[in-house]
């Protein structure tokens, strides 16, 4: 029982210090919203595509590569959209908040929270495992949300632009990254050492300073302006997504560390970027803030309690 109430703590604990120092170090001055702005844009464009890159062209590909995960973790996403679709259809009465809600109910904060608690868990090992399944998911999302967000906008008769969204995907950063590290891995390409160095620097800034940035945005009087909405959005995404994925792939014989990973995925907080494109679509801002920060509460306690059960029960 210490064991694995130690574990727990030691995979989500860090997450959660880094958040309340975000918040702490926002609310007594010493970081403000240009800081927040500038570390955010760093973090995005060059951080995270580092983390990303570093983590997947040093894969070890003496083992066969899980192409049946990558497939099960495109489905899973897919899936939550669908579900998170279908409850919208009985919790959201206001047409334009649809898009919203499903984005903010299915789009998981992986590049951030995900990679953190991953890294905790497993190590370079997590990271890298996480970064190959975000091959799949961070696409999907994109591709999702864009479609689900111009569907649902303010004006019904406008149309997604296929040349606009396939801009969007490939000039993502954090596409980019992935597809070059794999492309490194499995062509056995060597990246010289001082480089190599050197991009470990930058990746090993980019996760705290990413946290940080996170708990700088949170706004806890945020809290009292949420609806129902919100919380139906965000009970989905922290509680009832994993609660669907994890039982599955347990019955298709995943590795530890692979449903581990997976746990962790499905059950992140909803990415920041999800406020970014529901305020550019025209959608509710608020209402994907009130999503953003109750997941992000929420989330730590809910894969701290998942964990505490899977370990238990020898899954993980």
């Amino acid at each position: 029982m210490l064991d694995t109430l130690l574990f727990t703590a030691g995979v989500t604990l860090p997450v959660c210090i880094m958040l309340l120092a975000g918040i702490l170090l926002k609310k007594t001055g010493y970081i403000d919203d240009h800081f927040i702005s500038v570390s955010s844009r760093l973090v995005f464009n060059f951080g995270l595509p580092a983390v990303l890159f570093f983590s997947l062209s040093s894969l070890d590909h003496s083992e066969p590569f899980d192409a049946d995960l990558l497939l099960f973790t495109c489905v899973v996403t897919i899936a939550g959209f669908f579900l998170a679709w279908l409850l919208s259809l009985k919790v959201v009465a206001a047409w334009q908040d649809r898009g919203v809600f499903i984005q903010g109910a299915a789009r998981g904060n992986l590049a951030v929270v995900g990679l953190a608690l991953a890294g905790n868990m497993y190590g370079e090992a997590g990271i890298a495992q996480l970064s190959l399944m975000m091959a799949i998911t961070i696409p999907v999302y994109n591709i999702l949300s864009i479609i689900l967000l111009t569907y649902y906008g303010q004006d019904r008769s406008q149309q997604v632009s296929p040349a606009k969204l396939i801009k969007d995907i490939v000039s993502n950063p954090l596409i980019m990254a992935v597809f070059a590290g794999v492309l490194f891995s499995t062509n056995g390409l060597e990246i010289p050492g001082v480089i190599d160095k050197v991009g470990n620097y930058f990746a090993q800034i980019t996760l705290p300073l990413a946290l940080l940035g996170v708990g700088g945005t949170l706004s806890i009087r945020a809290l009292g302006k949420t609806s129902h909405v919100s919380f139906w959005a965000s009970l989905f995404k922290v509680a009832v997504l994993p609660a669907i994925a994890v039982p599955v792939a347990i019955l298709l014989d995943y590795d530890q560390m692979e449903l581990g990973v997976l746990f962790l995925m499905m059950s992140c907080p909803t990415a920041a970027a999800s406020f970014i494109m529901a305020k550019a679509s025209g959608g509710n801002g608020e209402l994907a803030a009130n999503i953003i920060v109750l997941t992000t509460l929420a989330s730590l306690p809910a894969v701290s309690i998942g964990l505490f059960a899977m370990r238990t029960l020898g899954v993980i």
